[in-house]
């Protein structure tokens, strides 16, 4: 149906998912300084957002817009992650790095609505959820060994081992949005 390299796309959606799971545990640290009612408000936004962008669904459940956005939502990171690393445990900072994880929220459902619509292929899409599935176990099992190993050098704080997750965090983002581009080029299969 849709042309994409789709060994690259198995392996951007591993380190996708990869890089999910050693962030999971940082937004408890990240997100401790802000007080309850920032997480409604940011649920409202979150939700009206997505009942938003369901109205252009016609124009956008197609590749070129999937490719688009997509792209995009791989840049976020960058921006959320550089913010943390800027403004470490701080309000402002809490902030921003919540917000911007909003907006990424806001096209989940887009994303994986139209990834089903474009990979149609029942054995493709049982692929990219296994391997999605292995790249967020081996994110939390990295992210444990991480820590474990910062312990191991007497930081203890937990301020300290987010600041310095982040670090590996940005590489493994740097790594994700290759492979994004690799999986738009190539050559091309056909799903």
């Amino acid at each position: 149906m849709q042309n994409f390299s789709l060994r690259n796309y198995l392996i951007y959606k591993f380190l996708n998912s990869l890089f999910g799971g050693v962030a999971l545990g940082t937004i408890f640290t990240i997100y401790a300084l802000l007080p309850p009612k920032i997480f409604s408000i940011g649920g409202i936004i979150l939700a009206l957002g997505a009942w938003i962008l369901s109205f252009f669904y016609t124009q956008l459940l197609q590749t070129k817009p999937y490719k688009i956005i997509l792209t995009f939502m791989e840049i976020l990171p960058f921006a959320y992650l550089l913010s943390y690393l800027l403004f470490p445990q701080t309000f402002y900072g809490a902030l921003l790095v919540y917000g911007l994880y909003q907006i990424g929220f806001i096209f989940g459902d887009y994303l994986v609505r139209n990834e089903t619509l474009i990979f149609h292929s029942k054995s493709f899409l049982s692929k990219i959820d296994k391997t999605r599935q292995i790249g967020y176990l081996g994110g939390l099992v990295l992210s444990f060994v991480f820590y474990f190993g910062l312990e191991q050098f007497g930081i203890l704080l937990k301020e300290s081992q987010v600041y310095c997750i982040h670090f590996l965090l940005l590489l493994l983002q740097c790594l994700v949005f290759i492979t994004l581009i690799f999986s738009f080029k190539g050559n091309p299969c056909k799903t």
